[in-house]
């Protein structure tokens, strides 16, 4: 469903396949980096080069992509980005992750939410785009938002942040909306 040798060009940032080769210290560090991952399950694993290989690995001979996200003026890598595929219902949920935190707050995760989003259902097609997020995570909620996703669900109380249940939303679009 999603082609390989992905190369998507925002306003700020681009979007490529992630390769072998992005596995580095640096992105290693972000998903231990309990302030990087604190709204994601990934905050309950401790990655090493090996579980990112197997994780790299997990997306061959899928329909589903795995992206890094990678600043237009510098060339650096600053986030990843998912994109899962069922092919049988033209459905894809994204997920995004944007590691550096020194250019967190400039716009960069709305910049590439909203160029893959584009490319789905634009030029791929796809007929729906999903996505979720714990409610308490304002900032991923305002890129689902600003990006024209509609609220289509919450599960209350669902996971524990802190200690503190916490609500997860679902938001989707349709390429007709």
């Amino acid at each position: 469903m999603l082609p390989e040798n992905i190369v998507l060009r925002g306003q700020k940032v681009n979007l490529l396949d992630f390769g072998p080769e992005d596995i580095t210290v640096d992105y290693i560090s972000w998903l231990n980096d309990i302030e990087v991952v604190r709204y994601s399950n990934q905050r309950l694993i401790r990655h090493t080069e090996q579980s990112c290989r197997n994780y790299l690995r997990s997306f061959a001979g899928t329909p589903s992509r795995f992206l890094k996200i990678v600043m237009a003026d510098s060339g650096k890598t600053v986030g990843t980005m998912t994109a899962y595929a069922v092919p049988a219902h033209q459905t894809v949920d994204m997920g995004i992750l944007v590691g550096a935190r020194t250019v967190w707050g400039q716009g960069i995760g709305r910049d590439a939410w909203e160029t893959l989003l584009h490319w789905l259902i634009c030029t791929v097609g796809v007929r729906k785009v999903t996505a979720g997020a714990m409610r308490c995570n304002v900032a991923m909620v305002r890129i689902m938002e600003g990006s024209g996703m509609k609220l289509e669900a919450v599960r209350r109380g669902q996971e524990l942040l802190e200690g503190v249940a916490q609500d997860l939303v679902y938001y989707g679009i349709f390429r007709d909306d």
